[in-house]
């Protein structure tokens, strides 16, 4: 079971998803090259330098953004396996329709807003209402 999209918002979501996935990819691909993130990680911790700390800070800074892309990676791709299977458009939660707006704006979510709202309130997350 999926919402009713029409043909042309089936079309731009998916446009939207693969859009985000190359740009993830490239991002990936110039921040990583032909590495695995695990060898990646490991040729930081074997450069050179004076400093230490600041060496260390870098390299997890790097860390935390590949790891930040590929989560988005696996979601958006996530997304369009539904997108083009099943379930594509239904609160993971109440199994109503998302709006179309949400999804819009954010293809690969997996909740309704209000379903998305009591989850991040559970958590305890106080900025919760500025990313929906």
């Amino acid at each position: 079971m999926t919402q009713d999209l029409t043909p042309g918002q089936h079309a731009q979501l998916e446009m939207l998803l693969v859009q985000r996935q190359q740009e993830l990819e490239r991002s990936l691909h110039g921040q990583l090259g032909e590495q695995s993130r695990a060898e990646h990680a490991r040729e930081l911790l074997l450069q050179d330098g004076d400093d230490e700390p600041a060496r260390d800070a870098d390299r997890e800074v790097d860390l935390a953004r590949s790891d930040r892309h590929l989560d988005e990676l696996r979601q958006v791709n996530e997304a369009l396996q539904r997108l083009r299977g099943q379930g594509y458009g239904l609160c993971s939660d109440c199994g109503e329709a998302i709006a179309f707006d949400r999804l819009q704006r954010q293809p690969e979510a997996l909740r309704c807003l209000d379903c998305q709202r009591r989850l991040e309130r559970a958590q305890g997350d106080p900025s919760a209402h500025h990313r929906i």
